[in-house]
């Protein structure tokens, strides 16, 4: 057992979602019984089953919680009686805030989730802000049973949002994995100057946070306004829209650092150079050069909604 805790790994999913067959998976095709225990939580309980004895031949064990118990005392309790050495937890998504109830000695290492493509829409419609939970925690996103990329490619840019840095896989009914979608860019970068329009800014922000390296030395032509916000008083400038991703909890500010002659706070359309710079950290982004900012009134609709087409 590791002095930093116990090597642990969630598994997000609503129910049924396909969570205990990806963990069951998980203990049958690797090797890590020769070298240690593995311990199962589980906090839902769905149509699958862990097979006890089909477990024990994998150096594993299976806990279930009960509803009434503490969840750091039904923690502690099935680690002392298994004494693993890894431990995979089955979340329930609907109890709210459980990661924050496991024990210190529990070291959560990695995080994944898995939807159902059957359910898909009825929780996307109905429990987003839940979806949007586990998919801003996880490390992989995976669409179990879906028959195309092309059914995933009106989700695309909403679950980048979500999560910009988790990679998104799509299984098909055959159990085919391949990468679950590309961001569909509305405009060409072989031009030198690319003309940037209201519906065009979110799939034009994901990707340049992303790939910065694709608008240095470009002419961004902004055609429709973007705000113009000051961080603090006497702070830098920014240029961005705010975008919701779920509702109006989730509003984000999504902008790049400007640099302009005489900025004042409001609406501005421009062109603007765009170069890469990095920061102390090493990592890189794009920033902006405005060549003159040209003041107009508000948008009529002032927060962009990625799930609008």
């Amino acid at each position: 057992m590791s002095e930093t805790g116990i090597e642990t790994r969630l598994v997000y999913g609503f129910l049924d979602a396909g969570k205990t067959t990806y963990i069951r998976d998980c203990i049958r095709n690797d090797y890590f019984y020769k070298y240690g225990k593995t311990l199962i939580l589980c906090f839902e309980q769905g149509e699958e089953e862990y097979d006890p004895e089909a477990l024990a031949a994998r150096n594993a064990s299976a806990a279930w919680y009960d509803g009434e118990e503490d969840v750091g005392a039904f923690c502690l309790r099935s680690i002392e009686a298994a004494r693993p050495d890894r431990i995979y937890v089955e979340m329930n998504t609907m109890m709210a805030g459980l990661r924050d109830r496991f024990p210190p000695r529990m070291r959560v290492a990695s995080a994944v989730t898995w939807i159902d493509w059957k359910t898909m829409p009825l929780y996307y419609a109905n429990l987003r802000q839940m979806m949007m939970q586990m998919v801003s925690a996880s490390q992989q996103v995976t669409f179990r049973g879906c028959p195309s990329r092309e059914q995933l490619a009106p989700y695309s840019q909403a679950f980048r949002m979500m999560n910009r840095r988790a990679s998104y896989l799509r299984q098909d009914p055959m159990g085919y994995h391949e990468k679950a979608f590309d961001l569909f860019l509305p405009f060409s970068l072989d031009e030198s100057v690319i003309a940037v329009s209201e519906k065009h800014y979110v799939p034009f922000w994901l990707d340049a946070h992303d790939h910065p390296e694709h608008y240095e030395g470009k002419t961004l032509r902004f055609t429709d306004p973007l705000e113009l916000r000051r961080n603090g008083e006497d702070g830098p400038w920014s240029a961005g829209r705010v975008v919701m991703v779920c509702c109006l909890a989730d509003l984000q500010f999504m902008a790049f650092p400007l640099e302009a002659e005489d900025p004042e706070g409001g609406w501005a359309v421009f062109d603007a150079a765009a170069r890469v710079v990095t920061d102390a950290y090493g990592q890189k982004s794009l920033a902006l050069t405005a060549d003159r900012l040209r003041p107009v009134p508000p948008p009529e609709t002032l927060i962009l909604d990625v799930n609008r087409p």
